[in-house]
């Protein structure tokens, strides 16, 4: 006799136990109206993002920094960003990859092809978590909204859907990590469950600081799922396989073990009180100090809710796992974040964390106290979208600026999507764009430096260098951009410098900027033997600290460091890279060229 098909027959991971029953699907127990208010729920909210993303679309200086690699990747040099060094500049590697495949594609200005993809994936990223939460509190009855005002009423949320940045994709791995986090369930299909742990899996590669968000939703799948003992280890697996990858190419190629501006931003230091401060110049400015205790307040119904449906094995029921995953993550995030000193750019690091704080409440089930609630939260928003409420003035806070507003100011564009747009109108670029004119024609090789009022001038380099222009990055965005791509671009804050971002970090200034590459590193490395008199003047450099910065560059460590990125890259130089990487990626050297030279060379 045939066994008809039941919820329990439904297949499962080796080892598991079998699935019990589902739910009713959610059209099946509400009526229409609710279920056209679901929908609505999430399509609203997304167009409304859309257009105010739409609205502010830019593309900032670090938005630029990613261009220059992709550019190099189609020009056949390999992910650098010079030509014949090998340094990762690129924060989010995915990121990276995707403009070079868009680019490669469509052969259209990675610059614009930036903005739009960052629209459009942070778009997707906002809509698949409204409608992942919605999902998660499908059997709960009508829905309304709760969180999700935070994202309506706060700027830079939407501001950073494009900005060239990663900040967009890592919207869409939120959101995408998050609806299949909803989905995950006792019985589920083998292939559905190791899809998610290979997305859980690609956070590292969003943004390195991400990889805490992989580890707090693969253990709420674990949680959920208790698989057998292959298939637990099948699952870190299918995260990890992509990630490893490319952490051995990363070690090989590069010889350290995270994208350099990790190092030269100190990715692993501590300045709590920085930290701190950082987080209240982002909750202050948009009155989002009382919105906490509510959706606080949202959590914990949400939370005691899940446990007594657990207690009472009510079917449909949330697992509290999955619920408790992205607070968990949220909070890891938003610690790191504090415990780093947070960021120059306004608000841009601690969006993800909220994002993640925001994720299980952006709507709620309806009751009496949460209807009061989103009450609450709708006044709020009215109030916090209109005049009363000032806005932010990118001079208001110590640690921070509206990265945006400047730029937009700057360029005198409301809208700079276009890598011309900043090569041609960025304020310290036109005498830039001369100089590099001369310096190519010029017959001789040349070093473009700064003086101490941030005057570019020329010296004389040494006729051996591997390139015939040299020009020292402040802005390292808009230089890549505007320098050819066989010029050498030294940036003077290490993000794409392997010997500047290795300097010691001797003291705390603007967060992510406290190293930077003086002159006398700069001529010591390209300038001529005996840069004339009148040149070390302008740079601030002395011919004796230029002697012992030279001598430094060419002994121990530093210049094994050197080499690691600079020599061809053979099977046995990989290897080298390989197993040095850890060491590597520790070492610092002194600021000072006398300190350095004593250190390394005695």
């Amino acid at each position: 006799m045939t066994t008809p098909t039941t919820p329990e027959a439904v297949p499962s991971l080796p080892g598991q136990r079998a699935a019990s029953p589902r739910p009713p699907a959610t059209a099946e127990r509400l009526g229409p109206l609710v279920h056209w208010w679901h929908a609505a729920l999430v399509a609203v909210p997304t167009a409304a993002l859309f257009v105010l993303g739409y609205r502010r679309r830019w593309i900032c200086d670090d938005g630029l920094i990613y261009l220059r690699p992709v550019r190099q990747i189609l020009a056949g040099n390999g992910p650098v960003f010079n030509v014949g060094e090998r340094a990762e500049s690129s924060t989010g590697t995915l990121w990276q990859w995707l403009l070079a495949l868009a680019s490669w594609v469509s052969g259209e200005d990675p610059a614009f092809l930036a903005v739009g993809l960052g629209l459009l994936l942070s778009t997707a990223g906002f809509a698949l978590a409204l409608y992942a939460t919605c999902r998660l509190h499908r059997g709960a009855g009508a829905l309304v909204p709760a969180g999700v005002f935070v994202l309506l009423a706060v700027p830079p949320f939407w501001s950073y859907m494009t900005s060239g940045l990663e900040s967009g994709l890592g919207a869409c791995w939120t959101g995408l990590s998050w609806w299949l986090l909803t989905r995950v369930r006792r019985g589920q299909e083998a292939r559905e469950t190791y899809l998610a742990a290979f997305v859980f899996g690609l956070g590292p590669l969003v943004r390195p600081d991400l990889a805490v968000v992989t580890a707090c939703f693969l253990g709420a799948q674990w949680w959920v799922l208790r698989p057998s003992r292959r298939s637990l280890a099948a699952l870190p697996a299918a995260a990890g396989a992509v990630p490893l990858a490319y952490e051995v190419f990363r070690a090989g190629y590069y010889g350290i073990l995270v994208p350099l501006p990790a190092i030269a931003k100190e990715a692993s230091a501590s300045d709590w009180s920085r930290g701190a401060g950082y987080v209240q110049e982002t909750l202050g400015p948009y009155w989002l100090w009382p919105v906490v205790p509510v959706l606080g307040a949202l959590a914990v119904l949400l939370v005691r809710r899940a446990r007594r449906q657990r207690r009472d094995r009510a079917p449909g029921r949330v697992p509290l796992a999955v619920l408790l995953a992205p607070f968990a993550a949220g909070l890891l995030l938003a610690g790191y974040v504090v415990r780093v000193g947070g960021d120059y750019m306004h608000a841009r690091m601690i969006l993800p964390a909220l994002l993640l704080l925001l994720l299980p409440v952006l709507v709620v089930p309806a009751n009496r106290v949460t209807g009061a609630a989103s009450a609450l939260l709708v006044v709020w928003l009215c109030a916090a979208v209109s005049p009363l409420r000032a806005p932010f003035d990118v001079r208001s806070t110590p640690g921070s600026f509206n990265v945006r507003s400047s730029d937009v100011e700057g360029l005198g564009d409301h809208n700079p999507v276009r890598t011309g747009t900043w090569v041609r109108n960025w304020p310290a670029l036109p005498e830039g764009r001369r100089m590099l004119a001369e310096a190519a024609r010029s017959p001789r090789p040349t070093l473009l430096y700064f003086d101490a009022g941030r005057r570019l001038h020329a010296t004389p380099m040494r006729a051996d260098a591997p390139y015939h222009v040299v020009i020292v990055g402040r802005h390292l965005g808009v230089t890549g951009a505007a320098a050819p791509l066989d010029a050498y671009v030294n940036d003077a804050w290490g993000l794409a410098s392997p010997i500047g971002a290795h300097l010691a970090l001797e003291r705390w200034s603007w967060p992510g900027h406290e190293k930077f590459l003086r002159n006398h590193w700069v001529f010591a490395e390209w300038a001529v033997r005996n840069p004339p008199h009148r040149d070390l003047l302008r740079a601030g450099a002395t011919r004796e600290a230029v002697e012992a910065a030279r001598a430094a560059l060419g002994c121990g460590r530093l210049a094994e460091l050197r080499e690691s990125v600079r020599a061809p890259l053979t099977a046995e130089r990989f290897w080298d890279n390989l197993t040095g990487a850890f060491e590597r990626t520790q070492f610092r050297f002194a600021r000072w060229p006398a300190a350095a030279r004593q250190a390394l060379c005695e």
